[in-house]
């Protein structure tokens, strides 16, 4: 890092706070030296344990499957043959010897061609020599016809790390082009599951042991293939904590779904797979991405990936610990990242999106606890806690295990709003605005939404496929659609036994059936029925009555002269926009919704989140999204980028960017620059909205220096938008080359 912007943060801090993060930084790399030392002269793996692990009671019925029976094997299909649609990629056969499309201008020739043989000869040289012998140990477990994945290659652009490069070595986000987050992505094994729906589907449906088989084979065979090539601390997939969380809590999830389903695991892989998941629990305690001033969602997956962690060791005080510590910081979590409304306080509606269902999976797998396991949480021994934050005395918990809730009813009223947050964003198709970064962010893809068309049409709808050469035009081709968010309705659903839920998540959600049996028959009362209210009373609305908007009209053109207007009628004159309105506000998000049975309008008003850090939001004040007729009219261009590629990552989260008033080059907000200012942004904009009914809407921001004031005027046949300020503004119709999230761009050709 710079030291440039050391000096620019350390400008914002308080002295003591100085102080600390630089006594902390010269204990890391004090530490760093003699932990390097420390691991290139022993094995980074543990000692043996003899740990097995506990498979949670998730029993599920075949029945339920057997409607997506062609999705389940064609996806799992492209999964045994090692192909991967991660982050914009395209399908992409993931192999040694890649031969990478590039991104943009840039493209790599790094992964080589290996000659992998069944003793495990082929990882001299490749695996640090202190764990050569336990690599080539696991190696050997691995069925001599597995074809081994590249688990440091960029896939995208085809730039490799090495898995011989201590972790704190690893460098990333100095290279042009090269993305870290790809290879990330793929270790964080989310297409597992899917596995485990097809073994389900190819014995229970289809009665076909011997296909069955097959998907359980490639279960064991991944997960050995990275135990075996990712010894501990080694290589790009040590680097962060989160993706290590993440990525055993799809391990152990997969591992679940095959044991419910009937599949009988190799001993001595169920023996790797403990010892690893135990591995996986150490580095989390001992890396947390805590900090005193600013947790997000990476603490969260840190947290989420201890608890799965803990509740499938065997009890023991080290378990025990960290399954109190994991619930502690879940409650604790929920309380500083989840606003009183219920939305996310990242400013995203996508990183709501992850860090919901990160709640909802680890509340649904607390309540669903055995009675053993359970009263682990108030008979575990704090000694032997030696990192911060510091682990309560079982009496100081805010959990009560006498409790059949657990919780407090503020958790759970806020685990539900967070629920509605989505329902009341989405739009009439499912998919809900883009507002803040999307860099396409799961905790568990237990049944991803995906639009089913031809390898033609992807090529031609999104820009970035244009040189792709995976799978054949006329080949079925299988699109996330990343906007839906259907399944945490799903699973809210089932949580707190909500049919509005359910019934809005569509057809039998296999996710819903999932968390059913987590909970074991039990559910949550809904915070409704707890303090007797509607459903519409659920969401806050602005106290707007004190002046009409015809006031607001008025007033405004007074202070500021002539607007600036834009119409959008509906089509045809044909519908009423005002039918059946209905009006939702999130205040402490910033977005005021309009729907009805033509209109879906959405504005953003808000702040840039993380606590005034910004670092997941963009220059969006007073921007729309507008649906008319099912017809979208204004959407967010999404993100694209992150590190590959700092310009594009500013201009997709800049104010040209967005259907906002625009000010010559002025942004709403700023950033540092270069590569250390993308994930952080200077809240300098005040923000308001200060009108919200059912005719229209009033909000202003001063962040070019001077207040820009958005008036929208709602009609039965029209939504007019009229922009003031005292200099002159121009509007923007949005950002049109790319669109649809982290590295999936959508054009119009």
């Amino acid at each position: 890092m710079e030291i440039n912007h050391y000096i620019i943060k350390a400008r914002r801090m308080p002295p003591h706070i100085i102080i600390r993060k630089g006594i902390g930084l010269l204990l890391r790399k004090s530490q760093d030296i003699a932990y390097r030392l420390r691991d290139r002269c022993s094995t980074t793996y543990s000692p043996p344990t003899g740990y097995r692990l506990s498979a949670n009671p998730i029993e599920l019925l075949p029945g339920t499957l057997a409607a997506h029976r062609e999705t389940i094997l064609n996806l799992a299909n492209l999964y045994l043959a090692h192909y991967f649609d991660l982050l914009g990629s395209g399908w992409t056969e993931v192999n040694y010897g890649l031969q990478a499309g590039g991104l943009e201008d840039c493209r790599y020739n790094m992964s080589q061609q290996i000659n992998p043989d069944s003793a495990g000869q082929w990882l001299s040289g490749r695996i640090s020599p202190a764990n050569f012998e336990t690599s080539k140990a696991i190696w050997r477990l691995v069925d001599k016809e597995y074809k081994p994945l590249d688990w440091q290659v960029d896939f995208k652009s085809g730039y490799r790390w090495s898995e011989a490069v201590w972790y704190h070595d690893i460098k990333y986000g100095d290279c042009r082009g090269a993305d870290v987050k790809v290879p990330w992505e793929l270790a964080r094994s989310q297409h597992l599951p899917m596995l485990a729906w097809a073994y389900n589907v190819s014995r229970h449906v289809d009665k076909d042991m011997a296909a069955a088989m097959t998907y359980a084979r490639e279960f064991e065979n991944q997960i050995m293939d990275f135990i075996a090539l990712n010894p501990p601390r080694y290589g790009v997939n040590w680097c962060c904590t989160m993706d290590v969380g993440i990525r055993v809590t799809n391990w152990l999830m997969g591992y679940d779904l095959f044991k419910a389903a009937g599949v009988e695991f190799d001993t001595q892989f169920e023996q790797v797979l403990a010892q690893s998941v135990y591995e996986h629990g150490l580095h989390i305690i001992h890396h947390l991405e805590y900090s005193p001033e600013l947790r997000s969602n990476h603490y969260l997956s840190d947290i989420a990936g201890l608890l799965f962690v803990a509740v499938h060791l065997p009890a023991d005080r080290v378990a025990d610990r960290w399954l109190a510590f994991a619930v502690q910081e879940l409650i604790s979590e929920m309380h500083d990242e989840f606003q009183p409304d219920g939305s996310n306080f990242e400013a995203s509606t996508s990183y709501h999106r992850l860090s919901a269902e990160i709640m909802f999976y680890c509340a649904a797998l607390c309540l669903g606890l055995p009675p053993g396991r359970k009263q682990a949480l108030s008979h575990y021994v704090t000694a032997g806690h030696d990192v911060q934050p510091r682990l309560k005395e079982p009496l100081e918990q805010f959990y009560n295990v006498q409790d059949p809730q657990l919780f407090s009813d503020w958790f759970w009223e806020r685990l539900e709003k967070a629920a509605e947050f989505t329902l009341h964003i989405m739009k009439p198709c499912g998919a809900i605005p883009q507002f803040g970064d999307n860099d396409s962010g799961r905790f568990l893809k237990i049944w991803p939404a995906c639009d089913k068309t031809t390898t033609a049409q992807m090529v031609a709808k999104y820009k970035n496929l244009e040189h792709y050469r995976g799978l054949s035009d006329d080949s079925v081709y299988y699109d996330e659609n990343i906007l839906d968010h259907r399944h945490l309705l799903a699973v809210a659903g089932a949580l707190f036994g909500r049919q509005d839920f359910l019934e809005a998540a569509g057809e039998v959600s296999p996710e819903a059936i999932l968390v059913q049996k987590m909970l074991q028959g039990k559910t949550v009362t809904s915070y409704h029925r707890k303090r007797k209210l509607t459903q519409s009373a659920a969401c806050r609305q602005i106290d707007s009555s004190s002046k009409s908007l015809e006031q607001w009209k008025n007033d405004l053109v007074a202070g500021y002269g002539p607007p600036l207007v834009t119409i959008f009628p509906a089509e045809g004159g044909r519908s009423d926009l005002l039918e059946d309105l209905r009006l939702f506000c999130y205040p402490d998000f910033g977005l005021c919704v309009y729907k009805s049975k033509a209109l879906y309008l959405v504005i953003r008003c808000g702040s840039v989140g993380q606590n005034g850090n910004g670092g997941h939001a963009h220059n969006d004040q007073l921007a729309i999204e507008l649906t008319i007729d099912g017809q979208d009219i204004i959407r967010d261009p999404g993100t694209y980028l992150y590190t590959p590629l700092p310009e594009r990552r500013n201009v997709f989260r800049s104010t040209t960017a967005h259907f906002t008033p625009q000010m010559a080059t002025r942004e709403q907000n700023g950033w540092l620059p270069g590569a250390n200012g993308l994930f952080s942004m200077t809240e300098k904009a005040g923000y308001g909205t200060v009108y919200m009914e059912h005719d229209g809407f009033v909000g202003y921001h001063d962040g070019f220096g001077i207040e820009v004031y958005r008036l929208l005027e709602l009609t039965r046949y029209s939504i007019q938008i009229l922009d003031y300020c005292s200099q002159e503004i121009r509007l923007d119709s949005g950002f049109k080359e790319y669109s649809c999230g982290y590295g999936k761009c959508q054009i119009e050709k």
